[in-house]
């Protein structure tokens, strides 16, 4: 019996290919990340240090459950930015075909974006309640007045 709380299910198709190409994308960020601190430092220990320091700076700000995710489209943009902001430092760090096949998946991921926003943003909404009500904090303001 399929359940239809399924997150999977509710976003359909296309979105859920945009969800796992995000994924791909923050490896890929965590990778750049890396491969700039092996290349231009030439130090093990600060590739490690970029990786977590990248790491814990999205799972922070701008993994599905964090606590300060700015609300849809913010996350998208900024998740974005700091993608091509990776795709550049691959380039810096002398790895231009990884740069280029990164800017590639990128530009697929924001026209997937563009194409399902409706449901990446409905998703992105009830991941929000679910967080909001988890910690159980209220709802506030104008969207809590028309709930």
């Amino acid at each position: 019996m399929e359940d239809p709380r399924d997150p999977v299910r509710a976003l359909g198709a296309g979105a859920t290919v945009q969800a796992v190409l995000m994924f791909l994308l923050e490896l890929g960020l965590l990778g750049s990340a890396g491969f700039w601190a092996l290349t231009v430092l030439d130090s093990a220990v600060a590739a490690i240090v970029a990786v977590v320091v990248v790491a814990v700076i999205w799972g922070l700000l701008l993994s599905p459950k964090a606590p300060g995710r700015p609300p849809w489209p913010w996350h998208v943009i900024a998740g974005h930015v700091l993608f091509v902001i990776g795709a550049v430092v691959l380039f810096l760090a002398g790895w231009p075909v990884l740069g280029w096949i990164y800017l590639g998946l990128i530009l697929v991921s924001i026209v997937l974006a563009v194409l399902y926003r409706g449901r990446l943003a409905a998703e992105s909404q009830r991941a929000r309640d679910e967080r909001g009500s988890a910690t159980g904090r209220r709802r506030s303001g104008r969207r809590a007045a028309t709930r």
